[in-house]
Formats: C-alpha cells, structure tokens, sequence
C-alpha cells in the first residue's frame, strides 16, 4: 500500500471513529434525555433540513463544474487516485465536527456568528491548500469558501432549529462524493 492509500484509509477510519463516537453520544441524549456533552450538535433535524443542505451541495458542486469548463480550466485539475475517496469521506466528517461543531456553538447568534462563518470559511478554503497562483486554484478556493458558508448556513438556519451537525454531515458529504464524480467523469480519477 503506497503513501497516499494509507493516508486515505487513515483518515477515512479517523472519520467514521468521530462519526461512531457522535453517533453514541447522540443515541445517549435520546434515551437519558442528558445535555450535550463532549460532542457537539448531537441532536437531529427535520428531513427537510437534509434535503436543502445536500440540495445546496450539489448546486454548488455544479456551478463550481460550470464555472471550471466555462473558464477552460477543466483540463488544469490535478489527477488523483481512486483511494482518494476514503480521504474525502473522512474529511466530510472531520472537518465538520471542527468547523461546524467545536469551533461553532450552537447558541451564537448575529454579528458573532456572522463573523466566524466568514473567518471560519476563510480558513476552511486555505486549509485546502489550494495553489491561489494558478486560475484554478483561486476558483477552488473561491468554491471552498461558498462551500463553508453554506455549511455553516446548513447548522444555523430555522430547518434546523437545534443546530444538529447530521445535515452538515450529510451536505459535506454530498458535495465530496458529488466532486469526486465529476472528477471521475471528466477522466481525473486512476482507478
């Protein structure tokens, strides 16, 4: 197994051990009805909250798509291994629990909130390390950055009036899965 697989799978496993881990913590709160407690947003939305937040992901992936071909940038996107995946599954989950969870308490509100969905969305999209130099990487970066807002939005709207981080979860993971097939699609995905 090269490098690269192993760092998949690593993160991968570390993603589905947070996902465990918030799952038991949620499924305690609905038998004991206890508060929350290490895990952030253990609670659960109405369906319509997952619905819009995986509806927005996958808006948002298309016009990301849209923009690279409209641009000519499609033949710019860096190829990548099928195992990459696993790294992008572990990433929708992680990366919620950090941003969306720990870093976001459930009770802000107004300029307080506002300003950690655009300070939170701009460490988001440089996390990501996406080279700014090149035309594509500023629009990744852009798109990572819409990306974040509307996730913070998926947390903080009225469809999701206890602030469950499940939707976020599920939008994240949309919009990677969504990604990695127009990836595949276009040819830059070895299998």
């Amino acid at each position: 197994m090269d490098l690269t697989a192993a760092k998949g799978l690593l993160y991968c496993l570390l993603g589905l051990f947070v996902l465990v881990a918030w799952a038991r913590e949620r499924r305690k709160r609905r038998l004991t009805g206890a508060p929350e407690n290490f895990w952030p947003g253990t609670t659960y939305a109405p369906a319509a909250a997952y619905y819009i937040a995986a509806a927005g992901a996958i808006l948002i992936t298309v016009a990301e798509a849209a923009v690279e071909k409209r641009a000519g940038l499609t033949d710019q996107q860096s190829i990548l291994p099928a195992v990459f995946l696993f790294q992008l599954l572990g990433a929708s989950v992680i990366e919620e629990a950090l941003f969306r969870g720990f870093v976001a308490p459930g009770e802000l509100l107004g300029r307080k909130l506002l300003a950690l969905m655009i300070i939170g969305s701009l460490v988001f999209a440089l996390i990501h390390n996406f080279d700014l130099g090149t035309a594509e990487g500023k629009v990744n970066a852009v798109f990572a950055f819409i990306t974040s807002l509307w996730l913070y939005v998926v947390r903080f709207n009225p469809l999701n009036p206890d602030r469950s981080l499940l939707p976020c979860f599920m939008a994240h993971t949309v919009r990677n899965l969504a990604v990695f097939g127009i990836k595949a699609a276009q040819g830059f995905i070895t299998w």
